[in-house]
């Protein structure tokens, strides 16, 4: 009778451990399912820009602040290392921070010049921190710089819009 009860209760507990399994399987499966695509868009986001000659041809930090999609009110950071071509997408990467401090991050993977102040960047969304820790999407940039009168001038102001999608 001691025998039984033990076989059982080894049966029961293996059992049980089995559909632990499937429990943590429905807990990832319903993270995943609460993942959706949402529009991600920028109306206007003003800001300003300095370029250095420290890496490679120029370097180039945008700052701005503006409302955004799922972020509100932000803070955008831009970052150029490039050779100084205009056909040259170079190295640069894009930030928005969220007023909780939530960011979300993006590698610029081309760039079309449209005047030589204004151009269009694609974007690819890479994740972030907080509710972007995993996030990601494309989204288009729309820039319009305005550069000071003197054409040494390393400084100036910039408008920037986007749209696209992320998926967070």
């Amino acid at each position: 009778m001691k025998n039984r009860f033990l076989i059982l209760s080894v049966v029961a507990a293996t059992l049980f451990a089995c559909s632990g399994d499937s429990m943590i399987s429905d807990d990832f499966n319903e993270t995943a399912e609460k993942r959706k695509a949402v529009p991600f868009k920028v109306k206007k986001l003003a800001g300003t820009y300095i370029l250095n000659g420290d890496c490679g041809s120029a370097t180039l930090t945008a700052i701005g602040e503006g409302t955004v999609a799922h972020l509100g009110k932000s803070a955008i950071l831009e970052e150029w290392c490039w050779s100084g071509v205009p056909t040259d997408v170079g190295t640069r990467s894009v930030t928005f921070t969220a007023a909780n401090g939530d960011e979300l991050r993006g590698t610029i993977t081309s760039i079309e010049y449209t005047s030589p102040l204004t151009f269009i960047e694609g974007v690819t969304i890479e994740g972030g921190t907080g509710r972007f820790e995993n996030a990601q999407g494309t989204i288009t940039e729309y820039v319009e710089i305005s550069q000071p009168q003197s054409p040494t001038a390393a400084t100036g102001t910039f408008i920037y819009s986007a749209e696209g999608t992320i998926t967070y």
